[in-house]
Formats: C-alpha cells, structure tokens, sequence
C-alpha cells in the first residue's frame, strides 16, 4: 500500500482561534472561531444538504474521485450498501452533507450533486466532544465558486450547536491547493512547534494486535 504525509488540523470551537495538530506530514494552524462559522452563504445557485440513502451510489462515485486526485485509488473499499449501512438509523457511525448545483436544462432533474463533506463525532480527553472531518470534496469544474468553503461552514455550525469543542481533520503535504484554502481563514501551520505524528492500523493489523492482546490477557 501506498502512503502520504498529511497534515492534521483541528478546530476549537470554544476559543477564537483554532489548533491545528500535525506531524512530518502532519501540520497544526490555528484558525479565528468568527472566521470558521461566520461565512455567509451568498450564491443562490446552489444548495447543501444531508445526506439521504439514494445519495450513496453518487457518494461513492465522488469518494473515488477524491481517491483518485490523492493518488491513492485502490484504497477504496467502501461500497454503496456499507454507506446505507453504516450512515443512517438509530446509532450512524458517519454524517454527510451534499453540495448540489441548480441544473434547470437537465432532464436528470433540477439539482445536480457536486460535493460532500463527510464528519463523524468522536472524544478528547483534553477537551471533551469533538468532531472529524473526514472529506471535503468538490468536483474540479465546481470550485472556486465558495461550495467547498460552505460546506466547512455548514459542518461547523453543526459542531458548535452539538457542543463540540474542536474540529479535525487531515490533508496530503503536496496538497497544496487545500492548505491554502485552510491558511485563507487565518490559519497558521502549527507543525514545527507541536510535533505531532498520526497514526494508523489498518484491518489486518488490528486483528492481529487484538488477538496478541487477548494471548497476553490470559497468560496474566
């Protein structure tokens, strides 16, 4: 498998200004609150959603497309039926928004999905609820027209109104087009001075790594 250096940001909702976590790939910057949530939303061309179950065929095709642009496409696994799974009914493991553009001359219909924003809740022990974005895509011909950014937008409004008090996510060190979009709220890139290494243990490893634990659990 191949691998690239990220950059790891995070948000804090609680205070002005937002902390970015990073290691050699990985990158911190701190982002001003009034920045991160207060976008207004000023095209009228297109809209933001939730997600719906008949969404997911057109989901994966967009995630595949990330994939594809991060160079990484035989990464993906997800399908279509693990998305209805997984994202929807009492207990969700993800949330997802859709960005649609107004597409009046198609007999498709009047709205045409060019984006998402993947985020899904988790914990610090530092700071309580937190949220992770997971992606932030929008379709090469749609950007650069603030789609992207009122996603992000969308997504922490829904952390603020849920008490979360940080925002993280990742992004490839020659992604540069991404970094900057970060740096142009007021980010700043917190690498050298925190340090931070992400890691990961995919399937396989964490299979083998439970069953060592289990080993160790009973000869103790």
């Amino acid at each position: 498998m191949r691998y690239r250096l990220v950059k790891f940001f995070t948000l804090h909702f609680t205070t002005r200004y937002v902390l970015c976590l990073t290691s050699d790939g990985c990158s911190c910057c701190l982002l001003k609150k009034t920045k991160a949530i207060g976008i207004i939303i000023t095209m009228s061309d297109f809209r933001i959603r939730d997600l719906q179950p008949e969404d997911c065929r057109e989901l994966v095709n967009m995630i595949k497309e990330l994939a594809e642009f991060e160079g990484l496409p035989e990464q993906v696994k997800i399908t279509e039926e693990t998305l209805r799974r997984d994202g929807f009914g009492d207990r969700p493991f993800y949330h997802c928004l859709i960005a649609e553009v107004h597409n009046k001359d198609s007999q498709d219909g009047p709205w045409l999905t060019v984006g998402y924003a993947m985020y899904f809740y988790s914990y610090g022990t530092w700071v309580g609820r937190m949220m992770y974005l997971e992606d932030l895509y929008v379709k090469p011909q749609y950007r650069g027209k603030g789609i992207g950014t009122s996603m992000m937008t969308k997504v922490a409004q829904i952390g603020v109104e849920n008490e979360c008090n940080r925002m993280q996510w990742v992004v490839l060190n020659w992604n540069q087009a991404a970094i900057d979009f970060y740096k142009k709220h007021d980010s700043i890139d917190l690498t050298t001075d925190e340090k931070w290494h992400l890691f990961r243990m995919e399937r396989g490893e964490l299979q083998k790594f439970a069953t060592l634990h289990n080993q160790t659990a009973v000869k103790a």
